[in-house]
């Protein structure tokens, strides 16, 4: 039995029942590691043997990737680690800011606050990427005030802009490959449900966005949106994360996901 360890910043993130269909139709049985259980010191990050698993994946969640805290220090460690043994690592929001930390890269704030669907600009080596070039539509759901630079060695698949709460826009990097991992400034694993729930239970995040932003407006907005948008992003981060898992030599022949139908691709 394939084990993916899924480690969670955020008790209402997480990690989504579209890629928890794809993983467990791929023969892997999931661990949950509960960062968010270890609030408020975040003092010690749990052992675990990293031989047992396969993969990890890394959500997000509301601190800092440069809190200083000793858990994400320790989840930092684990990384390394991880990249040292070959372990897959797929890594969004504040999972991607730890993971590039890991790897000797910086984590900094933006300067404003995004929540709710936002064009990328995939570059032409994430076009040509066997995992990041499953993207057709480059639209994807973002909950973020920090972003990462992209670390040595690591290879840029998407840029996009931020507006600033001084009105001006800057360009942040939205995802790389680093070897077999990649890192994600956005939510691929994202569903319509979940989305309900981060709009009641992150509400107050709109209100970062900046006097330029109507939270109520973009709670309407976000909501609406993602719900035309949820087939084609469910569809897509789907093969995406199934092309991950390949790339990764992680599935078996008849495992290949793309077979789900009803229900189980939901």
């Amino acid at each position: 039995m394939k084990r993916a360890l899924i480690i969670r910043h955020a008790a209402p993130e997480t990690l989504g029942a579209s890629f928890t269909a794809v993983l467990k139709h791929s023969g892997f049985e999931l661990q949950e590691l509960n960062v968010f259980e270890l609030e408020p010191e975040y003092d010690t990050f749990p052992c675990l043997k990293l031989q047992d698993f396969s993969l990890i994946i890394s959500l997000g969640g509301p601190m800092s990737a440069n809190d200083r805290f000793p858990a994400l220090q320790q989840e930092m460690d684990l990384y390394r680690e991880a990249t040292d043994r070959g372990i897959p690592i797929f890594a969004v929001c504040l999972g991607a800011q730890l993971l590039t930390r890991a790897l000797g890269g910086r984590v900094e704030p933006t300067g404003g606050y995004q929540f709710g669907l936002r064009r990328i600009s995939i570059t032409e080596q994430g076009d040509s990427d066997p995992v990041f070039g499953q993207i057709r539509v480059p639209l994807v759901p973002t909950l973020h005030g920090e972003c990462f630079s992209v670390p040595g060695q690591a290879v840029l698949l998407a840029e996009g802009y931020i507006m600033l709460r001084n009105g001006n826009y800057r360009k942040i990097n939205m995802a790389y490959r680093a070897g077999s991992s990649y890192a994600f400034q956005f939510e691929p694993q994202l569903t319509f449900e979940e989305l309900q729930v981060w709009d009641r239970e992150f509400s107050g995040d709109y209100l970062l966005m900046g006097a330029g932003f109507d939270p109520k407006e973009e709670s309407g907005r976000n909501i609406r949106e993602f719900r035309k948008f949820t087939p084609t992003h469910v569809a897509q981060m789907r093969d995406l994360l199934s092309a991950f898992l390949a790339n990764a030599g992680l599935l078996e022949s008849g495992d290949y996901p793309g077979d789900m139908t009803g229900d189980e691709a939901s």
